[in-house]
């Protein structure tokens, strides 16, 4: 079963990429500049992705045919919190009205019924969206671990699970989601014996059979010193032939690096991606990178 979800979805991919909905060439090579990081031992990733500039751009969309120019917008579903009015991007209704080349598969994880669909505005190699079915909130308990831990098990650990927490990242807070691709990300190199050299408070929970319980209960401890403002960024990678789940502690206060922008999953996991502010871009170094992390540390969490 996990090799034929992993395979599932890599063919998926490819024919997603063939049938043109994926934004940019994913095989051509990708500008990237290194940076390696003395203190943790860790070497950060900036990369150029100008496809995703495209992202936003209804018009380019609707002649790619990634986007329906004939939609009907008086029956897409619209979360009745979203202050923009914005259709929920995530729902398999809408992607199915608004999406006609998107190819959703569903899963079965953690007892819920689950969509993989290929991000068009990809940020790495076979990068899906993992929605659930139903339209739920965004937000933390036990499942989200078993979820994750469930897709890295039926997709052999192929594919690396990322999860954002609401107003952490995830800029849909209205619709249960995860990340998920196999390109590897710099944070997984980090040794147990820096983890406390890593640039933002972070936790390294090893593959055990007690795996879910401890995250859970870390999470919901960090979470429950302040509901309104603590979240976290969680992933879930191989390392030592199991499970380890990375847990980096957010606070929606301060989710903005004045480099990068908005800091999620990706970026707190090592991996810088621009599709404009070329300046940024170029001037990657080291101290770019301990800049970013500054300005999203939790005012909870400063020494």
């Amino acid at each position: 079963m996990s090799e034929s979800l992993a395979r599932r979805l890599i063919d998926a991919w490819a024919d997603q990429v063939d049938a043109g909905f994926i934004l940019g060439d994913p095989a051509a090579p990708i500008e990237t500049r290194l940076i390696p990081d003395p203190a943790s031992g860790v070497t950060f990733r900036f990369r150029w992705l100008p496809h995703r500039d495209l992202r936003t751009d209804t018009a380019a969309l609707e002649r790619k045919g990634i986007l329906n120019p004939d939609r009907d917008e008086s029956a897409l579903y619209r979360d009745p919190r979203d202050p923009s009015g914005r259709h929920c991007f995530l729902c398999p209704s809408n992607i199915r009205m608004c999406h006609p080349l998107e190819e959703l598969i569903p899963i079965r994880a953690a007892s819920r019924a689950w969509f993989a669909g290929a991000n068009f505005a990809w940020l790495a190699q076979n990068h899906f969206t993992v929605i659930a079915e139903d339209h739920v909130d965004q937000s933390f308990d036990s499942s989200v671990v078993e979820t994750m831990l469930d897709l890295h098990k039926q997709t052999g650990g192929e594919f690396r699970i990322v999860y954002n927490g609401a107003y952490a990242g995830a800029t849909i807070p209205w619709h249960l989601h995860f990340h998920i691709s196999t390109d590897p990300f710099p944070v997984e190199s980090l040794d147990a014996g820096r983890v406390h050299s890593y640039p933002l408070p972070i936790r390294v929970f090893a593959a055990s059979s007690a795996l879910d319980e401890e995250v859970t209960d870390y999470v919901k401890g960090w979470e429950e010193r302040d509901p309104e403002h603590h979240r976290v960024n969680m992933l879930v990678a191989e390392r030592d032939e199991g499970p380890a789940a990375y847990v980096f502690l957010r606070d929606t206060r301060v989710i903005i690096a004045r480099n990068k922008g908005l800091m999620g999953g990706w970026e707190v996991a090592g991996d810088f991606a621009y599709d404009d502010r070329r300046h940024d871009f170029e001037a990657a170094d080291i101290s770019a990178v301990r800049a970013a992390f500054a300005d999203i540390v939790p005012p909870d969490a400063r020494s």
